[in-house]
């Protein structure tokens, strides 16, 4: 299906189950991004939306780059930076705290990593219809029963492609381009959670969603 039809369908599957929340997760390349933009573009006409990164929660990318994490998988050990595969490179509490805020009758302010002026700090809203948080990350946030869980996937080679262009255009660390230890922590401290997530759903080349456990 294209992305339009899968955002309406989120929306009204999150109405008819009266949730509040989706959190989206999945590997490099997937669409997080995308897919949440499209949900808050849509479901602000319904009502206000907050919209988060996880990514807006790392740890500082020289930190993670000159810290050693080790690991096991498939009963080899491993050892390399950490990533944003792991629980530890975030601050989640901050995120609790953002979600306590706006759960309790208080509006917050978030500022995005990503930009550097101050006009573009946004405004949280406690009144709101939708609180929707993307990102590797949200793998680790606790989960209460009016949140909505979707694990996004796409395969190696469109994972490869996307994470290039991406890098490029953002003008990234390269360090954020695709290797097998990175891809490693992600099997070993995302992807195995992938069954707790109420929706798996796959995206090819030109981004058709398939909902692959409904």
């Amino acid at each position: 299906m294209k992305i339009d039809k899968l955002v309406n369908f989120i929306i009204d599957y999150c109405q008819k189950n009266n949730l509040n929340k989706i959190y989206i997760c999945g590997n490099g390349g997937s669409g997080k991004t995308t897919l949440s933009k499209s949900i808050t573009k849509e479901a602000k006409k319904l009502g206000n939306v907050n919209l988060l990164s996880t990514d807006d929660f790392l740890v500082d990318i020289n930190l993670r780059k000159n810290s050693l994490i080790k690991w096991e998988e498939n009963g080899q050990t491993y050892s390399h930076r950490y990533t944003s595969s792991n629980k530890e490179s975030y601050f989640l509490k901050n995120i609790y705290e953002i979600l306590y805020n706006i759960d309790h009758e208080v509006d917050c302010f978030y500022f995005p990593r990503r930009y550097k002026e101050k006009n573009n700090i946004r405004k949280l809203y406690s009144d709101y219809f939708l609180t929707v948080i993307e990102g590797v990350g949200t793998v680790f946030l606790e989960k209460d029963e009016k949140t909505l869980s979707i694990f996004l996937k796409c395969n190696k080679e469109n994972e490869i492609k996307r994470r290039m262009e991406r890098t490029k255009k953002l003008d990234r660390d390269s360090s954020e381009l695709y290797d097998e230890l990175r891809t490693s922590q992600f099997r070993t401290n995302v992807l195995i959670h992938e069954s707790k997530f109420d929706f798996i759903i796959e995206n090819d080349e030109n981004f058709e969603y398939k909902i692959v456990n409904k």
